[in-house]
């Protein structure tokens, strides 16, 4: 039931008026707002109650708090953030990076403080350079400014094993861009992953961007690629709310990205593994026990030589994995079952930043052909047993649960079958790639 404006508590009611006179623009950027008092006395109540109401829309991130001074209207000449920029920008002059002729272009001051470090990187970055634990990373931090007022962060990581003794390691601006530098030594990036999350900012954050209360950022994760799928760059950018545009620019031909699929190469075994640890990273982070533990290197070393173990690309980057083959686990299929003539899934595994495309139904209705085109009768797998939206997908493409087992040691054991041949058409037709793994 909706709460009449008398209802409402009298700070909520000042706090309503002062909003409706912003967005009506009564009240523009920049304007001081009344005082404490005149609003008391305005409102005939007290001044703690008008201060209770102010607070309100600072926390709504509207006014800004500027004592003495008073409380003003927060002034927003946001930036325009264009993630698809650094591949296609060129700077006015060898002195200007992106961002400094960018902001010249729009007659604004621009400045940036950089300071680079050696460190061990977080779990987020350390995922998405696919590094092992203890490989450490180069990170160029960099706050930027425009107009004396400091904008966002821009924290760009290097594995150091790629880029130690070279330019990315000076504290100075890279005029031509840290992308040509690493094209230079062999790096270049053709494509890149963008992952943004709106949040409150972290102490450390806030003081880094002179943060008042009620102000969200944007986290912009970047993740650039090599043209063999290699992670060469982890770039986190943190964007307050009220200070940027984020604009991204589609086409129909960007739009259409075809998937493909390949047989994984002994090139390809750090990739795989690394897939199995962003999907049990993003497990454990949901309270979901499945896969935490280890990846078997060894078995995914054998599925690979044996030529059991695919990978999924998207513009040419290793996105997902599966492994098929006609391996009957014993603990859970009994001797019959076995005997029958089945393909069976493993070690299915999607990226979370490409799960909109649905390409885990896409990769089941791939083996589901492959089964048929093999002369099999069923495409098999085993899901794990206490993970209940797992089994859930599986359903809803079409498997049948068989039944669950419980096998001493093992906690998979969830049986589902459905016919080979059989296709739900929900994600994209994977097309087989024309690239030949390496040996």
């Amino acid at each position: 039931m909706a709460v009449s404006g008398r209802a409402r508590a009298l700070y909520q009611r000042i706090a309503d008026e002062l909003r409706a006179q912003i967005t009506d623009g009564t009240l523009s950027p920049g304007d001081r707002l009344p005082t404490e008092a005149e609003i008391a006395a305005k409102w005939e109540t007290t001044r703690s109650t008008a201060v209770q109401g102010l607070k309100v829309l600072v926390n709504e991130g509207l006014i800004i708090s500027d004592r003495p001074r008073g409380y003003f209207v927060r002034s927003r000449r946001p930036m325009v953030y264009r993630p698809q920029g650094e591949f296609r920008k060129r700077p006015l002059s060898p002195e200007m990076d992106q961002f400094l002729t960018q902001m010249t272009e729009e007659g604004r001051e621009a400045s940036q403080h950089i300071e680079v470090k050696v460190e061990a990187p977080s779990r987020q970055v350390r995922e998405r350079l696919q590094l092992q634990e203890g490989e450490l990373v180069v990170v160029r931090r960099r706050v930027r400014f425009i107009d004396g007022v400091p904008y966002n962060t821009n924290d760009s990581h290097f594995p150091l094993a790629l880029v130690q003794n070279s330019e990315i390691m000076n504290p100075d601006d890279i005029a031509r861009g840290a992308n040509v530098v690493m094209a230079e030594l062999g790096y270049e990036q053709v494509r890149a992953l963008d992952e943004i999350h709106v949040r409150m900012p972290t102490p450390e954050e806030a003081d880094r961007l002179q943060l008042g209360p009620g102000t969200p950022v944007a986290v912009h994760l970047c993740t650039g690629f090599t043209h063999d799928g290699k992670p060469v760059r982890a770039v986190v950018n943190v964007l307050p709310g009220d200070r940027h545009v984020i604009t991204y620019e589609r086409s129909r031909e960007q739009l259409g990205i075809q998937p493909t699929i390949r047989q994984a190469g002994e090139q390809d075994l750090r990739t795989v593994v690394a897939l199995w640890e962003h999907a049990a990273s993003w497990l454990r982070d949901r309270g979901i026990d499945q896969w935490q533990y280890p990846p078997h290197e060894d078995r995914i070393r054998a599925n690979i030589s044996a030529g059991e173990c695919w990978i999924a690309d998207v513009d040419q980057v290793p996105v997902a994995t599966l492994t098929v083959d006609e391996h009957a686990d014993p603990d859970f299929w009994s001797e019959a079952e076995a005997a029958e003539s089945a393909l069976y899934v493993h070690r299915m595994v999607v990226r979370r930043d490409v799960a909109g495309m649905d390409l885990g139904s896409a990769m089941l209705d791939w083996a589901s052909r492959r089964a048929a085109d093999q002369g099999k009768t069923w495409l098999r797998l085993d899901a794990w047993r206490s993970n209940d939206g797992l089994q859930a997908y599986y359903s809803r493409r079409g498997f049948t649960h068989v039944r669950t087992v419980e096998a001493e040691g093992r906690s998979s054991g969830a049986l589902f079958q459905r016919p080979a041949g059989q296709v739900r058409g929900l994600g994209p037709e994977l097309r087989s790639s024309t690239d030949q793994p390496k040996v």
